[in-house]
């Protein structure tokens, strides 16, 4: 299936509107004390994920992993706008993708551990921003690009992972 111009923007419009509200993380950016949080801290810093400079992202793509889950929810929804302005083979695409999931061989080898760490992860995100993410996860695995076969694997155990590890958990 191709993806229209109207599918993708129907998304960030949604996204906007469903992430509007997350506050600014109160507690740390990256809790981490190496080199790289204290770098990704001092980036984002005082940021608004709404108004964020697309360069950020596009040098921090693969320290996404490295947010606090909060700060994890309140910068999400750029790394998915940008990634739906961008829907090809790029980096920040590809890591976006990847940050909302994990190969099936790792969750299967240690679905405790995968439990804990993706209901830790997404704690705080509300019905509606997991629903968000598994239709911008169900738009990726729709892609006809042959670019995007690995990326299709990724969204599809993603998906899984919001269905059975984080919505049963979710409190609102």
């Amino acid at each position: 299936m191709s993806i229209s111009k109207e599918q993708t923007e129907t998304l960030k419009r949604k996204i906007i509107d469903v992430f509007a509200d997350v506050p600014y993380p109160k507690g740390v950016i990256a809790p981490h004390h190496c080199d790289k949080c204290r770098e990704l801290r001092k980036t984002f810093a005082h940021k608004n994920w709404k108004t964020i400079d697309s360069k950020i992202l596009e040098e921090n793509y693969s320290k996404m992993p490295l947010f606090s889950p909060e700060a994890f929810q309140y910068f999400l929804p750029a790394f998915l706008i940008y990634s739906l302005d961008n829907f090809n083979d790029n980096d920040v695409c590809e890591f976006t993708i990847y940050t909302l999931s994990e190969s099936e061989k790792e969750i299967k080898e240690n679905p405790d551990y995968w439990r804990k760490y993706f209901q830790n992860r997404f704690e705080s995100f509300t019905l509606k921003q997991i629903n968000l993410i598994h239709e911008f996860l169900s738009l990726v695995e729709s892609k006809e690009d042959d670019n995007f076969y690995l990326y299709r694997e990724s969204a599809e155990t993603g998906k899984k992972i919001m269905k059975e590890f984080i919505e049963p958990t979710l409190k609102n």
